[in-house]
C-alpha cells in the first residue's frame, strides 16, 4: 500500500479548494450573516443522537461546506457527493446512464457509498430521512435531483454502519445534508458552466430569503436548474467510437470505405438484412444483403446485391443525435421556519417544506430486427430464391454442410429450401420522465429540565409519469407472417387470421427503411406508439427523541438520547398498457407494482466519559447504541454499535468502531411484479460446447460444470439452439433482512499550533444474505453445484423439451451470501496565515484493499477491486489562497489505474468471433486519470464573483478496446470517475449579490 508517486509529487504543488476537510477538531461559533459559508457551535454530529461541540466523534465523518464546492466548479448534489472519497472509489448512477435499466428509473442520481449501492447509503436532511423518489417498480433509493442545492450549507458524511443510530440503509454510511440555519437578508445567485467543445452545458439561477422575527424564523429558497444535452455528435470519441483493436504498433481496425477512416462501432449502423438459415441449424448467420438500384440482381433476387463486410459503412449520421448525456430540467422550492410561541413556554415549533420537479429526456438510435420466416409473403428471400452466400469461405462452407461443397451451389440444392430474413433498420427512441416530489415536516422541540426533546411528523409523495418509444409487438407478428419469439409461421401468413384491425405488411425490404430510416405514413401509423406508465411512492414518518445527561461520572456526565420511530412506506407502479399486457417489441415488459411497509422501532444511546486527565489518557470516551425494530414485512431485528474515542494527548487521538447493521428488503424488492427482458442462449447456458478443449489441452468448462451437464443429457457439442431465454424479475415476498458488521479503526494527528491535521481510518463492512436479482446466474449456479440437480437453483430456470433450450429464467430477488469491502481512507489539512495571505492545503484520499462478493452458495468468491470502475485508489488534493478579498482556489482529482487483464478471462486478445482482427489485442485497462479546476473568487460587502476552469488541461478519460467485458461509453469507461473527462475543460462563473 502506497500513494502512487506521480499524485504525491503534484500534492506538493500549489493545489486546491478545501472541498471535503476531514472531520477534525475543528470549533467554531454560529454565525447569522449573508455569507456562504456558515459554522457551527453545539450540533447532533453525524453519528450521534448526543449533542457534542466537536467535530470529534469515534466515527469518522468527512464535512464538505457549499461554499468550497462551488469553487471547485460543483454546482448539483450529485456532482458534490459522488466525487468524495467515499463514493468515488465505485462507478455512481448519474446522467450518463442513458437507456440503461437502474433502480427508480431513468434520469435518477443516486450516491453510493464503499460501492455497496444506493439502498446501503442512507440520505438524511437536517438528519431526518430523505424521500426515495423516481419512476417505474423499482423506485427505493433517494434521488439526489431532490436536495435543494442553494440552501445546503454543509454535507456531512459518515462512513461507517449506523443502523443502530438512524435505522436500516445505513449499512455502508449516512449523508446527512445540513440546510442554512438562522439566514438572514435576500440573495440572489446565478451560476453556468459552459463546455469549450459545447454541450452538456449548465445553467441555475436561485434565490434565497430569510427574516428573524420575535418569536422565530422563516427562510425560503428556489432555484431552477438546466444541464442541456450531450449528444454523440458533440465528442469524437462518442460520435465515432472505434475498436481500438492492434496487431503490435499498427491499428487492426477495420476501415470505412466511405470515409477512409476507421469503421465507428456503435449509435446506429447502415440498414442492412442478415439472412438465416433454417430453423434446424438456426445460428449460422450470413450478413450483408443490402438495397441498392432496382437495376440491379443477385442470387435470383432483383433489387439485391451483396455487400461484403469490408465494403459496408456503419458511419450513420444519425447516431450522432443518440444521448449521450440526458438533458434534464430541475425546478426546487424549500422553505423552512420555527416559532415560539408563549403557550409552549420556550419550546420552539419548526417545519420544512420541500418541493421538487424534475424533467428528463434521453434519445437514443435502436435497432429494429423482425425475422421473416422463409415461406412469408413478405419476405424476398423466400423458398429457393438465394444461392450460397459468397460471404464464407468454401472451405466454411465445406464445415458446415460436407466435404465437395461449392460456394456457388444454392441451398435449394444443398437441400435447404429458403432462408429466414432479418433487415436491420435503425429507429429513433425516446424516454421522458417528469418526477414531482413534495415533503411536509412539522415538529416541536425543547428542553424539559435538564433534557432536550425533539418529535416530528414528515409525509412525502413522488409521483411520476415515464412514456417510452414502443412497436406493438404483436402487429410486428401478423405484419411478418412470422411468431417472432418461436420464428414460427403465423397462422394465414402476413396480416392473416386474428391480426389487429388495419393490418399494414411490415416491409422493410426497401432502400428507405434501410438506408435512411424512412418508413411510410402507414407503417408508422400502425406500428409505432408511445407506451405511458406513472409511479406513485409515498412515506409518512413520526419520530420522537429525548437527548440529556442521565447522571456524572467521575470523568463527567454520562450523555444519553433516546427515541421512537414509526414509518410507513406505499408504491404504486403502474406501467403501459403494452407493457402490462407483454406486448413491446424487443423491450422489457412490468406488471403493476403495488404494496406497503409499516416499521415500529424504539432506540437508544450513551456516551460514557471513563477516563479524564490521567497519564497518556487526557479524554476517554466510549459510546453504545442499540435498536430494535419490527417489520410487517420481515419481522423483527436488533442492531448495535460500540466507539471508542480515546484523547491521548492535544496531538494524538485514536478512535474505533464496531457495529452492526440491517437492510429491510425495499419495497420493489418484495413486490415488483414480473418484468421481462431476454438474453442469448450463449449468454445464459453454461452447458453450450461444455466439452470444447482450450489451447493449453484442458477443458474450457470445470468439472463439475461437464459432469453435470452430461447428467442433464446433453452432448459435449450442444450448440444452444433456439431463440432467446425470457429473463423474469418479481419481487420475493419470502426474503429476509440483510444483516452487516461494519468496523473502522482510526489515529487522528493535531499538533497544536503547526496548522496541521492528518487522520488514516481503517475500515472493514461485511454484508451478508444480501438481497438481489440474480438475474441469469442461476443456471450457471445449478451446474455448478455439487448437489445437482436437487439444487434449488436448478428449479429456477426452464429447458425446452424439443431443442433443449433455455426457455425461461425466474431471476427474482433472494438473498444471496455475501459481500465484503475494506480499505483504508487518509484525510490531511495544513492551513497558515502568512503576511501576504493564507494558505489551506487539504488532501482526502481511498485506498480499497479489496471487495469480495459470493454470488451463491458454494460459489467462487470473486475480488472485484481493481477493475475498472473499482480503482484501488481515489483522491483529491485541494488548496486555497486567500489575499483580502481575493481566493484562488485549485483542485487535483485522481483516479488510480485499473484492469480488467486476467480476470474474468479477459486477456487482450480479440477471439474468432470478429474475423477481420482474430488474434488482435485491445486495452482492457486504464492508467491513472488526472483532472485539474482552477478558480478565483472575489467577494466585496454585498456581492461577489467567482470563475475559473473545469478540467483546465483538457484531459481525456482512458480508451477501451471494443473487446473489454467492462461496458464503454463511447471509446471511454462508463464510469462517473471519467466525468469531467466526457465533458472536457469547462468554463464556469457564479455571481451572487446580497439585498
Amino acid at each position: 500500500m502506497k500513494f502512487p508517486r506521480k499524485w504525491l509529487l503534484a500534492s506538493s504543488v500549489f493545489t486546491s479548494v478545501v472541498f471535503g476537510a476531514p472531520a477534525l477538531a475543528q470549533e467554531t461559533t454560529t454565525t447569522t450573516t449573508t455569507t456562504t459559508e456558515e459554522v457551527v457551535t453545539e450540533v447532533v454530529i453525524t453519528g450521534s443522537r448526543i449533542k457534542g461541540k466537536e467535530y470529534t466523534s469515534a466515527s469518522p465523518v468527512t464535512v464538505i461546506t457549499s461554499e468550497r464546492s462551488t469553487a471547485a466548479g460543483l454546482i448539483s448534489a450529485s456532482e458534490i457527493l459522488q466525487s468524495t472519497g467515499a463514493a468515488a472509489s465505485s462507478g455512481q448512477i448519474n446522467n450518463t446512464f442513458t437507456g440503461f435499466v437502474v433502480g427508480g428509473g431513468g434520469g435518477i442520481n443516486t450516491v453510493s457509498l464503499r460501492g455497496l449501492g444506493a439502498q446501503r447509503s442512507l440520505v438524511l436532511i437536517n438528519g431526518r430521512r430523505m424521500p426515495p423518489a423516481g419512476v417505474g417498480g423499482t423506485v427505493g433509493p433517494v434521488d439526489l435531483n431532490t436536495i435543494p442545492s442553494a440552501f445546503v450549507s454543509r454535507y456531512e458524511i459518515l462512513k461507517d454502519g449506523a443502523s443502530s443510530i438512524y435505522g436500516s440503509d445505513a449499512v455502508a454510511g449516512v449523508v446527512n445534508v445540513i440546510t442554512r440555519a438562522n439566514y438572514e437578508g435576500f440573495n440572489l445567485e446565478g451560476t453556468t458552466n459552459i463546455t469549450e467543445q459545447g454541450g452538456g452545458e449548465t445553467y441555475q439561477l436561485s434565490g434565497m430569503w430569510g427574516k428573524s422575527f420575535d418569536k422565530g424564523h422563516f427562510a425560503v429558497s428556489a432555484e431552477a436548474y438546466e444541464q442541456k444535452a450531450l449528444v454523440a455528435g458533440d465528442r469524437d470519441s462518442f460520435a465515432c467510437p472505434t475498436d481500438n483493436f492492434y496487431y503490435g504498433d499498427d491499428r487492426a481496425d477495420a476501415i470505412d470505405p466511405t470515409t477512409g477512416n476507421y469503421k465507428c462501432y456503435t449509435h446506429g449502423i447502415e440498414g442492412y438484412v442478415g439472412t438465416y438459415l433454417p430453423s434446424d441449424v438456426f445460428g449460422l448467420s450470413f450478413f450483408g444483403s443490402r438495397a441498392i438500384s432496382p437495376g440491379s440482381t443477385t442470387n435470383g433476387v432483383p433489387g439485391w446485391a451483396f455487400i461484403p463486410y469490408e465494403a459496408r459503412s456503419f458511419n450513420d449520421p444519425r447516431g450522432l443525435s443518440a444521448t449521450i448525456l440526458s438533458p434534464v430540467k430541475r425546478f426546487t422550492l424549500f422553505a423552512q421556519g420555527e416559532y415560539r410561541p408563549d403557550w409552549l413556554g420556550g419550546a420552539e415549533l419548526y417545519s420544512e417544506l420541500m418541493y421538487t420537479k424534475r424533467e428528463f429526456e434521453q434519445v437514443a438510435w435502436a435497432q429494429f430486427f423482425p425475422y421473416y420466416h422463409e415461406q412469408s409473403s413478405a419476405n424476398p428471400f423466400s423458398v429457393g430464391t438465394v444461392a450460397a452466400n459468397p460471404i464464407l469461405e468454401c472451405d466454411t462452407i465445406e464445415e458446415f454442410f460436407g466435404p465437395g461443397t461449392t460456394c456457388n451451389e444454392t441451398f435449394a440444392e444443398l437441400g435447404y429450401p429458403g432462408l429466414v430474413a432479418n433487415p436491420i433498420v435503425l429507429y429513433e427512441s425516446q424516454r421522458e420522465q417528469d418526477v414531482e416530489t413534495y415533503r411536509l415536516l412539522g415538529g416541536v422541540r425543547g428542553d424539559w429540565g435538564k433534557w432536550s426533546y425533539d418529535a416530528y411528523l414528515s409525509h412525502s409523495k413522488s409521483k411520476g409519469d415515464y412514456s417510452q418509444t414502443a412497436i406493438y409487438n404483436d402487429r410486428v407478428d401478423y405484419g411478418t407472417g412470422t411468431n417472432q419469439l418461436t420464428l414460427g409461421l403465423m397462422p394465414g401468413g402476413v396480416c392473416g387470421t386474428g391480426a389487429p384491425a388495419g393490418c399494414v405488411p411490415l416491409d422493410l425490404f426497401n432502400q428507405a427503411a434501410l438506408e435512411d430510416g424512412q418508413f411510410s405514413q402507414a407503417v408508422l401509423d400502425y406500428y409505432f406508439t408511445r407506451d405511458a406508465g406513472s409511479t406513485e411512492y409515498t412515506q409518512t414518518i413520526m419520530e420522537a427523541s429525548m437527548t440529556g445527561d442521565l447522571f456524572e461520572l467521575p470523568a463527567g456526565p454520562l450523555g444519553s438520547a433516546f427515541g421512537i420511530s414509526i414509518r410507513k412506506d406505499e408504491i404504486d407502479d403502474t406501467p403501459g398498457p403494452l407493457s402490462i399486457a407483454q406486448n413491446i417489441w424487443g423491450s422489457t415488459t412490468a406488471g403493476v407494482t403495488r404494496g406497503d411497509d409499516t416499521l415500529s422501532e424504539v432506540y437508544g444511546e450513551l456516551e460514557a466519559p471513563v477516563f479524564r486527565n490521567l497519564p497518556f489518557i487526557k479524554d476517554f470516551k466510549v459510546n453504545l447504541s442499540a435498536r430494535y425494530s419490527n417489520y410487517d414485512s420481515v419481522g423483527s431485528d436488533t442492531t448495535y454499535k460500540v466507539g471508542m474515542n480515546w484523547v491521548v494527548d492535544d496531538t494524538l487521538r485514536i478512535r474505533a468502531t464496531h457495529g452492526t447493521s440491517f437492510r429491510a428488503p425495499a419495497l420493489y424488492e418484495l413486490y415488483l411484479n414480473d418484468q421481462t427482458s431476454f438474453l442469448a442462449q450463449s449468454q445464459v447456458d453454461p452447458c453450450i460446447n461444455y466439452g470444447q478443449v482450450g489451447e493449453g489441452g484442458g477443458f474450457v468448462k470445470n468439472e463439475q460444470v461437464r459432469a453435470n451437464c452430461a447428467a442433464e443429457g446433453l452432448p459435449e457439442d450442444y450448440a444452444g439452439a433456439g431463440s432467446s431465454a425470457q429473463i423474469f424479475t418479481g419481487g420475493g415476498l419470502d426474503l429476509k433482512p440483510e444483516t452487516s458488521e461494519a468496523t473502522t479503526f482510526g489515529i487522528v494527528l493535531t499538533p497544536p499550533d503547526t496548522g496541521f491535521k492528518f487522520a488514516i481510518d481503517f475500515w472493514k463492512i461485511k454484508v451478508e444474505d444480501q438481497i438481489s436479482s440474480s438475474g441469469a446466474g442461476v443456471v450457471g449456479a445449478c451446474y455448478a453445484s455439487f448437489d445437482f440437480p436437487t439444487n434449488g437453483f436448478c428449479n429456477l430456470f426452464e429447458r425446452s423439451t424439443l431443442d433443449n433450450s433455455i426457455t425461461a429464467i425466474d431471476a427474482s430477488y433472494r438473498n444471496i451470501p455475501t459481500e465484503e469491502v475494506q480499505g483504508i481512507d487518509y484525510t490531511a489539512a495544513y492551513e497558515k496565515e502568512f503576511n501576504f495571505g493564507t494558505l489551506a492545503i487539504d488532501l482526502e484520499a481511498t485506498y480499497t484493499k479489496e471487495y469480495l462478493s459470493q454470488l451463491f452458495p458454494g460459489d467462487v468468491v470473486y475480488d472485484y477491486q481493481g477493475l475498472i470502475g473499482e480503482p484501488e485508489w481515489t483522491g483529491r488534493v485541494q488548496t486555497r489562497f486567500e489575499h483580502k478579498d481575493w481566493t484562488v482556489n485549485y483542485t487535483l482529482n485522481y483516479t488510480g489505474s485499473s484492469s480488467n487483464m486476467d480476470r474474468f478471462g479477459e486477456d487482450g486478445t480479440v477471439g474468432t468471433d470478429i474475423f477481420y482482427a482474430v488474434g488482435a489485442t485491445y486495452a482492457a485497462e486504464t492508467n491513472e486519470f488526472y483532472t485539474h479546476d482552477i478558480s478565483v473568487r472575489y467577494e466585496a460587502k454585498e456581492w461577489s464573483i467567482l470563475a475559473g476552469i473545469s478540467n483546465f488541461t483538457d484531459e481525456e478519460p482512458p480508451i477501451l478496446g471494443n473487446g473489454s467485458s467492462f461496458t464503454r461509453l463511447g471509446n471511454y469507461p462508463l464510469s462517473s470517475q471519467y466525468y469531467e473527462g466526457f465533458l472536457g475543460r469547462q468554463f464556469f462563473l457564479r455571481v451572487s449579490k446580497d439585498f
